[in-house]
């Protein structure tokens, strides 16, 4: 019995060590997931200027889409009529102008703009509402959020909370950590709460730089972030107010590791989520390429990692958002740059 016994504790010892070194890409426990509802659904082609669009949303009666290859980052359209309005978020340095532009999302009657040539938030309110109740186009900057000259080492960008609360995603490679988000005030300018994810060194090899996050979105309220490396078929999900309780969230029955990139090659990875997630404050949407079946769809969890439903698209996205107060799915064609409208009010309530 005693030689069993010591048998047993040597061979936990060896598998422990072997363990050790196995660094698996998650944040916390692994949560296997499979979609029992899914949907054929077909788009409908809005027929706006299709030259360098990335992605378009929704903002209230308003259309508005991202460019990357005009003077100007975006385009408004009415909704309805599909007139073009104008054209905002001018390339340049002043008061109004970005140097590089993003949208993140739109709450009426705001959208949230990162500018990642200036490090900052901006935040432009694109319509009044006027005494009748109707809407008036009417684009300004509100409020222009700074995280540059903060003491970060490298910021990459800032996912926004409230005015007074921004998680900043930065690089640390001194420390070996591939990336790290950190609480911040951009009023007080005060640093706080570093939480470091995805702790892997830092490798001269660009073909595992695709290893890092390179897509995140925040949960409205501020207590969760959800992150996708681009690279990899799981959609992590963390939980800022209570980190032991964050999971990641996969189709498979285990997460891929670190050593099996390096040895096996990143082409052999070829089922993952590659564009940054839409979300709610219910639920997450993000574009996932199927390689066996040659198709992109759109997965739809919530934020405990439970499934709502899958989405089979009729073409190749490249992004994809969800106004869910309406009920309609934008996103912007891979090859064309085309935007379609598919119409998933019904799917959504009968799933969720």
């Amino acid at each position: 019995m005693k030689e069993i016994r010591l048998l047993l504790i040597l061979f936990i010892a060896i598998m422990l060590n072997s363990c050790a070194g196995k660094k698996n890409f998650s944040i916390g426990s692994k949560k296997t997931i499979h979609f029992e509802k899914e949907y054929a659904v077909t788009g409908e082609h809005l027929n706006i200027d299709s030259i360098g669009v990335y992605k378009a949303l929704v903002l209230d009666r308003y259309l508005i889409v991202e460019t990357y290859q005009q003077n100007c980052f975006a385009k408004i359209y009415d909704l309805k009529s599909l007139n073009h309005l104008g054209d905002f978020l001018c390339r340049g340095q002043g008061p109004a102008d970005v140097l590089r532009a993003r949208l993140e999302y739109a709450k009426s009657p705001y959208l949230y703009i990162e500018d990642g040539g200036q490090r900052c938030i901006k935040i432009v309110k694109i319509f009044e509402t006027t005494d009748d109740g109707s809407k008036r186009l009417s684009v300004s900057v509100t409020n222009t959020l700074k995280y540059w000259d903060s003491g970060f080492e490298d910021p990459e960008k800032a996912l926004y909370v409230n005015d007074t609360l921004l998680w900043v995603k930065s690089y640390d490679a001194m420390n070996e950590e591939m990336i790290y988000y950190c609480r911040y005030n951009p009023v007080t300018k005060e640093i706080s709460d570093k939480i470091a994810l995805y702790n892997y060194p830092v490798t001269p090899d660009i073909k595992y730089k695709a290893m890092i996050v390179l897509f995140d979105f925040i949960k409205p309220d501020g207590s969760k972030i959800v992150l996708t490396t681009g690279c990899l078929d799981q959609l992590d999900i963390y939980n800022l107010a209570e980190p032991d309780k964050s999971i990641s969230v996969t189709q498979n029955d285990y997460l891929i590791d670190y050593e099996y990139l390096k040895q096996e090659n990143l082409d052999n990875v070829k089922d993952f989520y590659f564009a940054q997630p839409y979300c709610s404050d219910k639920l997450i949407s993000a574009l996932y390429r199927n390689h066996a079946k040659n198709t992109v769809e759109l997965h739809i969890i919530d934020w405990d990692g439970n499934p709502v439903c899958k989405l089979i698209l009729d073409r190749k996205l490249k992004s994809a958002t969800i106004d869910f107060d309406a009920g309609f799915m934008y996103g912007v064609s891979e090859m064309e740059d085309r935007v379609y409208r598919y119409d998933i009010g019904d799917i959504l309530k009968e799933a969720y």
